[in-house]
C-alpha cells in the first residue's frame, strides 16, 4: 500500500545526500552568507563540527516570515521559473540545504534586516519549529548548528577523528575564501583562530594569505581568452609538484567544482615534466556564459556539465602548456638571436688558457659500505715491520684491516631498475624498487611487533612549516609514526620538528620536506581505526613503498649483491606487499625463445 512520507522523514532521507559530514554544513552556510550579500563572514566550529558549527555574517538578513519559511523544503529566493535554471549565478538555488540540516541537528537562527530595530530568532529540531520570537541581534544572520546527527546514531558513529573532520572543514572554507578575495573571512576552531583573512586586491594575494610565501613563489600565471571560455589563474612550477593531493582547484563563474576530466587536461600538459606519482598545484578560474554550463547535477553542486566540454579540455591543456613554455619549463628552440648577448666559447679540455692548462677535477672512488671496524675481536695485528721486530725473525705480516670480499655470484645491472644474477644454470632477474619494498615492509612489521624502532637522529632538529591540512593529518598520527622510527614532534603554528627518521630514509636537510610530503600522502590514503594493530600492517606497506621510492640512482656491484642477499633473507621474497613480483627466474628454455 502506497503512502506519503511525513515531512520530517523525507527531510531525513534528503539529508543523506546534502549533509554527509560537518564540512557539508559549513559549505552550505558559507555559500548562503555570500548569496545574502555579506562582506564579512565568521566561521566557528567546536569539536570539528560535532558540537557546534556557527556562521555569522553581515548580509541582508531575513524577515520573521522568511526566517521560518527558509527551513521548509524547496524554499528559495534564487529562482522563480524553470527558465532561471539555465542562468544560475548564485551558489544556492535548490532550497534543500537548510531543511536537510534542520532534519539532523538542533538549529538556531538569529537574523535582522537593516531597516528593523530588533531581530528574530527561530529554533528548529527534527524539521519542526520549536520557538520563534523577537531577539536583540546585529544586522545579518547567525546560524548555530548543534549536535549534528544526534538523531542518526549510525551516521554520527562513522564520522572520522576530529583532525580528519576539521581538515575537510578547512578544505571547504578555502574553496569558498579563495574565489572571493573581496570578502573578509575568519575561522575559529575550539576558540583558536585558524584564519583571519582581510580583503585582498586579487586572488594571488588571497592565495598568499591562505597558503603562505613558499607556495605563492612556486606559482606562475595562466591566462587565455577565447569565445568559448576565459581562463585565468595560477599553476605550479614542475619542481613544486607534490605527492599529496589537495592544491588542485577548478572554479567556473565563481563556483568550485570537481572534474577528473579537466584534471586530466592539466596532467597532460605536465607530461614528462613531473614524476608520474606527483600532482601539480593549480588554481584555474573559468568564465563561460551561464547558459553553457549546468550546475544542477548533484545536490552538493560540486559537479558541473559544460556544453563545449571537449573544446574546453583542449583550451585548458593548451593554456597550461603555453604558460609553462613562456616560463621556460618546456624545452624550446629559439632561432631569433638578434639583440641577444654573445655567449663566449669556453676552451676545450687540454687547451691553454692564460698560459695554464685546464685541469680536470680529480674523482675519488670509495666504497660507501666499507667498515674499517668490522673485524674479528680475536684477530691479532701489528703495525711494526717484520724486519725490525725483536729477535730479527721473519714473521708473517697480518694486515691492520682485512680485505673482505663479499661472497657473490656474477652480478649485472640493467639500468637502475633491474639486477641480473647467476642462479644455478638460470638467471635471476630482480626488480630493485620492488625488492626494497619487500625488505622495508618486513623491517617495519618487525619494528611494530617488537616495538623497537630503529631511528637515525638528525644532527639538529628541522622545523618544517606545513599547510593546515597536512599539519592536521601528520599531528593526528605522531604516536603511531613513532612506533615505526619517526621522531617527529608538534612545534605549533602548523609546523613540526623532525628529530629523526627510520633507517633507510635520507637525513639530508633538503630531503626532509619531500619525506613529510610522502608521509602525509601515505597517511591520507590509509583508512584508520581506533586500534593501531588493525591498520599497522597497511601503514607499513605504504611507508615501505615510500622508502623504496626515496632511493634513486644506480647501484654499485656491492650494493646490488647486498640487496639480493637481503631479499632472500625475507620471509616472502618473491612478492611485494601488494602482490607484485620482486624477481623472476629466466631458464635456458626461456632464453632459447629469443634466439
Amino acid at each position: 500500500m502506497l503512502k506519503l512520507l511525513p515531512a520530517n522523514i523525507s527531510n531525513l532521507i534528503a539529508a543523506g545526500e546534502v549533509v554527509g559530514r560537518p564540512a557539508s554544513v559549513v559549505k552550505e552556510l558559507l555559500e548562503n552568507s555570500i548569496d545574502a550579500g555579506a562582506d564579512t563572514i565568521q566561521l566557528i566550529v567546536t569539536d570539528a563540527g560535532r558540537t557546534l558549527i556557527q556562521v555569522i555574517d553581515n548580509g541582508s538578513g531575513m524577515t520573521p516570515g522568511d526566517a521560518e519559511l527558509c527551513f521548509e523544503r524547496h524554499a528559495t529566493s534564487k529562482i522563480d521559473r524553470a527558465e532561471d535554471l539555465e542562468s544560475i549565478s548564485t551558489y544556492g538555488f535548490r532550497g534543500e540545504a537548510l531543511a536537510s540540516i534542520a532534519a539532523v541537528a538542533h538549529v538556531t537562527l538569529k537574523t535582522r534586516q537593516a531597516d528593523s530595530e530588533v531581530g528574530w530568532q527561530v529554533e528548529v529540531s527534527e524539521s519542526r519549529i520549536i520557538s520563534s520570537h523577537e531577539v536583540s541581534s546585529s544586522i545579518g544572520s547567525s546560524f548555530e548548528v548543534r549536535n549534528l546527527f544526534y538523531n542518526v546514531p549510525a551516521r554520527r558513529k562513522f564520522l572520522k577523528s576530529d583532525n580528519t573532520e576539521l581538515r575537510h572543514i578547512i578544505q571547504e572554507f578555502i574553496r569558498v575564501a579563495v574565489i572571493r578575495p573581496d570578502l573578509r573571512f575568519k575561522m575559529l576552531s575550539n576558540g583558536k583562530v585558524l584564519y583571519d583573512l582581510r580583503t585582498a586586491d586579487n586572488t594571488k594575494q588571497r592565495i598568499y594569505d591562505l597558503f603562505g610565501r613558499e607556495l605563492i613563489n612556486s606559482l606562475v600565471e595562466i591566462y587565455t581568452d577565447t569565445s568559448v571560455v576565459k581562463i585565468s589563474g595560477h599553476i605550479g612550477k614542475p619542481e613544486s609538484a607534490r605527492k599529496t593531493p589537495g592544491n588542485q582547484y577548478f572554479f567556473v563563474n565563481g563556483r568550485y567544482f570537481r572534474s577528473p576530466y579537466m584534471h586530466k587536461a592539466v596532467m597532460k600538459a605536465y607530461e614528462q615534466l613531473i614524476p608520474d606519482d606527483t600532482l601539480p598545484t593549480y588554481f584555474i578560474f573559468l568564465e563561460t556564459p551561464l547558459d553553457r554550463v549546468d550546475v544542477n547535477i548533484h545536490p552538493t553542486k560540486s559537479e558541473v556539465k559544460f556544453e563545449d566540454e571537449q573544446m574546453i579540455f583542449e583550451i585548458i591543456m593548451a593554456s597550461v602548456r603555453e604558460s609553462l613554455g613562456k616560463n621556460s619549463f618546456v624545452p624550446s628552440i629559439d632561432f631569433d638571436t638578434e639583440g641577444m648577448p654573445e655567449i663566449p666559447n669556453m676552451p676545450a679540455r687540454g687547451a691553454l688558457e692564460h698560459g695554464r692548462e685546464y685541469i680536470r677535477m680529480p674523482r675519488i672512488d670509495y666504497d660507501p659500505l666499507f667498515n674499517p671496524f668490522d673485524i674479528g675481536k680475536d684477530r691479532e695485528f701489528s703495525t711494526i715491520p717484520s724486519q725490525i721486530r725483536p729477535g730479527g725473525e721473519e714473521q708473517e705480516e697480518q694486515m691492520l684491516f682485512e680485505e673482505r670480499e663479499i661472497s657473490r655470484t656474477s652480478i649485472l645491472r640493467a639500468g637502475s631498475s633491474y639486477i641480473l644474477s647467476q642462479y644455478g644454470e638460470a638467471i635471476l632477474l630482480v626488480h630493485t624498487s620492488r625488492a626494497r619494498e619487500r625488505i622495508w615492509y618486513e623491517r617495519y612489521l618487525s619494528m611494530l611487533s617488537e616495538e623497537k624502532p630503529l631511528t637515525q637522529q638528525t644532527l639538529f632538529p628541522r622545523n618544517i612549516q606545513l599547510q593546515s591540512e597536512d599539519y592536521l593529518t601528520l599531528a593526528e598520527h605522531l604516536e603511531e609514526l613513532s612506533k615505526l622510527g619517526f621522531d617527529i614532534r608538534d612545534f605549533g603554528g602548523n609546523s613540526v620538528a623532525v628529530y629523526g627518521v627510520p633507517l633507510g630514509y635520507s637525513v639530508a636537510e633538503g630531503d626532509t620536506p619531500e619525506l613529510l610530503d610522502s608521509l602525509v600522502a601515505s597517511l591520507r590514503e590509509q583508512t584508520f581505526t581506533a586500534d593501531f594493530a588493525e591498520y599497522g600492517e597497511a601503514l607499513a606497506r605504504k611507508l615501505a613503498i615510500s622508502a623504496a621510492r626515496s632511493h634513486t640512482g644506480p647501484l654499485s656491484d656491492t650494493q646490488a649483491q647486498i640487496l639480493v642477499d637481503e631479499l632472500f633473507d625475507c620471509k616472502e621474497s618473491g612478492l611485494t606487499p601488494d602482490g607484485h613480483k620482486c624477481m623472476s627466474v629466466i631458464t635456458v628454455k626461456d632464453l632459447e625463445k629469443y634466439l
